[in-house]
């Protein structure tokens, strides 16, 4: 049975996207990895001759990509974010906050035409905090600079910061609006189909 968070999630995300009148500004993101030895599990092969090596999968140098694109636009020039790898058993390590913050800021929005809807999955790296609240290993001190920063007195009672989506502010700084997929819901991201999809409609 369906969590009813994710229900509620779904229900505002398809809100949201029914009141979209115009869908050639509508991007969407998303973020892969290709692996160097990736081939078909089922291809059509010469067995009476060795006509090709067979490297392992999962094995090798993998590319890193990401990139936004809509049906009227197709791909955002000046949009790909590419590079190799480092790590071969999970690129979410190497596709971080700090990755994805410089590519959107640097790449992605500065190429968009205004005003512009991203929709974007919620990985941990798409939803950061500007000013993340002290942990509890912190000293005194800094809880106390902390909370004053953000105009609290300083009662340890009042902890939680409210939580600062930089990723959207950004994009609504530039002219844009950050449109969320609900939680396992990646039918809804027109990109995962790639180019099969000319129009994306509700």
């Amino acid at each position: 049975m369906e969590r009813g968070d994710i229900q509620l999630k779904r229900y505002d995300f398809l809100r949201e996207a029914k009141k979209i009148t115009d869908w050639n500004n509508v991007f969407f993101l998303d973020e892969t990895w290709l692996n160097a030895n990736h081939t078909l599990s089922r291809t059509w092969t010469d067995n009476t001759r060795a006509s090709s090596s067979k490297a392992p999968m999962g094995k090798g140098s993998r590319l890193i990509i990401c990139h936004a694109g809509s049906a009227g636009n197709g791909f955002v020039e000046n949009g790909l974010l590419s590079f190799q790898s480092k790590n071969t058993t999970d690129y979410h390590e190497e596709m971080n906050a700090a990755v994805f913050k410089d590519w959107f800021t640097t790449q992605l929005l500065p190429s968009l035409p205004e005003p512009s809807i991203i929709i974007m999955d919620n990985a941990p790296y798409h939803s950061v905090q500007e000013d993340k609240a002290r942990t509890s290993n912190e000293k005194k001190s800094v809880h106390v600079a902390w909370l004053e920063r953000h105009g609290i007195e300083a009662n340890m009672e009042m902890m939680k910061p409210k939580l600062e989506k930089l990723i959207d502010e950004l994009a609504q700084a530039n002219g844009h609006q950050v449109l969320r997929l609900p939680p396992y819901h990646c039918q809804y991201n027109a990109i995962e189909y790639g180019p099969k999809l000319k129009v994306f409609e509700f």
